[in-house]
């Protein structure tokens, strides 16, 4: 099935649409980085749970993301999202990357 029946069935809400279009194993132009950056973006804007973070942020780094990179992509998402989102998705990455927010709070102190 090409990109533009996905898309029209997509947004259809066709049943034919598998569930196995959405899984990890799907078949994709894009590689894995990029999906895994789109995938944390997305997770900003919807306001992911610490465990989404983590997995996320565990694919991305072994796709080949820096831990810089990943705090950039919570950076370009703020005109989108806004501050407060923003600044939840931080704490949800700085758990992820297995920092410490107590020291976080101290170093400003």
């Amino acid at each position: 099935m090409d990109h533009i029946e996905v898309l029209r069935r997509l947004a259809l809400a066709d049943d034919r649409l598998s569930s196995d279009a959405f899984t990890e194993q799907a078949p994709s132009p894009l590689e894995a980085k990029p999906v895994a950056i789109a995938r944390l973006a997305a997770l900003v804007g919807v306001g992911g749970t610490d465990a989404s973070f983590a997995a996320t942020a565990d694919a991305a780094v072994r796709a080949g993301a820096s831990a810089e990179e990943l705090v950039h992509v919570i950076i370009c998402t703020v005109p989108v999202v806004g501050v407060p989102r923003a600044v939840a998705a931080a704490q949800h990455l700085s758990v992820a990357l297995g920092l410490d927010l107590e020291t976080f709070v101290s170093d400003d102190a």
